[in-house]
């Protein structure tokens, strides 16, 4: 028995390492990959914006109505305030900063841990409908194509997700991503300061300051057919490029443009005007190559788990195992070769004895 015991000993060791290397793959790996509840992650922008002016437009100075070229900064915090399973509710609220201006825009998601797509809200929690689509974050290993949708709360659409190819940033390899929006504005915060009509009188000295195409829709007869005053609605319009961790699905960079247009029926058909405010901006290098910084890590984390220490654990229980063996077969060998001179008087004696 005491033979047996280092080979019993060293198979139980290989098999422990085996279902411990299957757990991290199988079961610590997934896990991690799921959207943390202590998320609580800020970043910045910086850019450029295009206002209206209320109170020129008011007056009635609709040369400066439009004020362009504004300086711009924006934080973009997203945390998670709950979980409830595989169900998290997400705070994102992206705070845009013009001169002495702080205009806020919080929205609530509830989003699958695991998916990152928007999922049904836990009872009495408000949310956006975001249903299926993705709206805060990326997930880990995310595909390269078409498959994603995007949630717009601008407009409250859900638009596709345009894969473009891959990159290189912050020395990670990035997934590119763009999603273009074209929608009614729906977002009740956002219409709310918004005129829901103009003085007729004002629309006809703001056409010299629209585009071609505009200029030559209104004409003196068309301005003289619309009504008095011009009621008006609201185009949201965004162009949004991520550039999409590969191992993580942290977006290490990324450009946003948003506008929202004021528009009118012009014979029958729904007409741009002019834009009440236009916002393009970047993510900044800091926050870049901070963002990059936390993808290494966190790439380092997750390929530990799903590779590195299974394989090395998978490997050692191999050794263990090929020892074990060794050890085997040594004993059977020396128990057969410690046999063979007893049966050999054995068979003498009985001959003896006939």
């Amino acid at each position: 028995m005491s033979a047996r015991r280092p080979t019993i000993v060293l198979t139980t060791v290989a098999v422990i390492l085996a279902t411990v290397a299957a757990v991290l793959r199988l079961v610590v790996a997934p896990n991690a990959t799921k959207l943390p509840g202590d998320t609580d992650q800020t970043v910045h922008y910086a850019g450029e914006a295009t206002m209206l002016d209320s109170k020129a437009l008011q007056s009635g100075d609709t040369a400066h109505a439009l004020r362009s070229g504004i300086p711009v900064t924006a934080d973009r915090r997203v945390r998670v305030m709950s979980t409830h399973g595989d169900t998290a509710v997400v705070e994102d609220v992206m705070t845009v900063h013009a001169g002495e201006q702080s205009l806020p825009s919080p929205k609530t998601y509830a989003i699958d841990r695991e998916s990152r797509k928007g999922t049904s809200p836990p009872a009495s929690t408000p949310a956006e409908p975001s249903r299926g689509a993705l709206s805060s974050a990326f997930p880990p290993d995310a595909a390269q194509d078409d498959s994603y949708t995007y949630y717009d709360a601008t407009t409250r659409s859900i638009v596709p997700v345009r894969y473009t190819g891959t990159a290189q940033r912050q020395g990670r390899a990035v997934n590119v991503y763009e999603i273009e929006v074209s929608a009614p504005v729906k977002d009740p915060a956002v219409l709310k300061p918004l005129p829901a009509a103009l003085p007729k009188k004002l629309v006809a000295g703001l056409v010299p300051t629209l585009g071609p195409k505009t200029r030559a829709l209104l004409t003196p007869a068309s301005l003289a057919a619309l009504p008095d005053p011009v009621p008006l609605t609201y185009l949201g319009r965004s162009t949004l490029v991520a550039y999409v961790d590969q191992q993580t699905g942290i977006a290490i960079d990324q450009t946003v443009n948003r506008k929202v247009v004021a528009t009118t029926a012009v014979a029958n058909a729904s007409t741009p005007l002019l834009p009440v405010s236009a916002f393009t901006f970047e993510i900044t290098p800091e926050s870049s190559r901070d963002l990059g910084d936390k993808a290494a890590d966190a790439g380092l984390i997750l390929t530990l788990l799903t590779d590195t220490a299974p394989l090395a654990l998978i490997i050692t229980a191999l050794v263990l195992l090929l020892i074990a063996f060794i050890l085997g077969r040594r004993r059977r060998t020396d128990t057969s070769a410690s046999g063979s001179p007893a049966t050999a008087t054995a068979a003498s004696a009985r001959g003896a004895t006939e």
